[in-house]
């Protein structure tokens, strides 16, 4: 089982030294990914969240300022060597799919091939209204938006048609230095987006904090890839870092296959790096 860390590229104090400075110390720890979130914006007023019964404010100190998780992991990838470099996750209904794919297969080939693409539909009204998509798109758009990035990684000629997307028979480059192209797994928040994670991904995204909920994502993954996000203290990883290492063997025999923690401020990347090689 791989272990990244999920770094902090959003708040309102982000400084940009110290999160390429975390990216370089979770290398040197052997940590073997780091993670970088996507939110477009954060609105004054409260908003309306999928499987939350009243409209919710958004944490200010997560939201108010997020460095670009591309640029961001294009920066890391040339101060790194080894880690792999993923997103946790990119919002690609915000994206026209040519674009997107083309940004993806630049930093795929800048870092070495070392890109792990996690794309979700985005949910936020708010940002699909600023990003001048429609909000309905969510879902089977996504399979569509998926398959056009994919013939844009393939060979040339490119060419796409799809109920919602479309590319005219055309050259497109760069590819990704990955012979099988980027692998693409898929962040959801319900059950038909779990199903579509296992159906069009090459993996699934959980962002899960217990073991039961774990369970079910392992299930429907029907084999493919668990790339399973968890806090530290959330209920899966607990807060001193002396019982990690339990709970990352208990993932490793559950079937995960990657997991990336968020740190709580009272534990270091040395301190999982330590329980990682522990359990290896």
């Amino acid at each position: 089982m791989l272990v990244g860390l999920a770094l902090g590229n959003g708040g309102a104090h982000v400084d940009a030294r110290d999160l390429v400075a975390e990216a370089v110390r979770a290398e040197a720890a052997g940590l073997d990914s780091v993670w970088v979130m996507d939110r477009w914006l954060r609105p004054h007023a409260a908003v309306d969240m999928p499987g939350v019964p009243v409209p919710v404010t958004l944490p200010a100190e997560a939201y108010s300022c997020v460095f670009d998780p591309i640029e961001t992991l294009t920066f890391i990838a040339a101060r790194t060597e080894r880690v792999l470099l993923g997103t946790s996750a990119i919002n690609a209904l915000y994206h026209p799919p040519v674009l997107l794919a083309r940004r993806l297969a630049t930093l795929d080939q800048l870092s070495g091939g070392r890109v792990i693409a996690g794309l979700t539909s985005g949910w936020m009204a708010e940002e699909f209204a600023v990003a001048g998509v429609p909000r309905e798109r969510t879902g089977v758009a996504l399979d569509d938006h998926i398959a056009a990035m994919r013939a844009v990684w393939g060979p040339d000629p490119v060419a796409h048609s799809g109920a919602h997307y479309a590319i005219p028979t055309s050259d497109i480059g760069p590819k990704p230095l990955q012979d099988k192209g980027i692998p693409v797994v898929i962040g959801y928040t319900t059950p038909a987006g779990a199903r579509r994670a296992a159906r069009v991904g090459d993996g699934v995204h959980p962002y899960r904090n217990d073991f039961e909920s774990l369970a079910g994502d392992i299930a429907v993954a029907a084999g493919k890839p668990v790339v399973l996000r968890t806090d530290v203290g959330g209920g899966i990883l607990p807060g001193s870092a002396e019982r990690w290492g339990e709970s990352l063997a208990r993932l490793a025999e559950m079937g995960v296959d990657h997991v990336l923690v968020a740190l709580d401020d009272d534990n270091s990347v040395e301190a999982l790096g330590a329980a990682v090689r522990a359990l290896r």
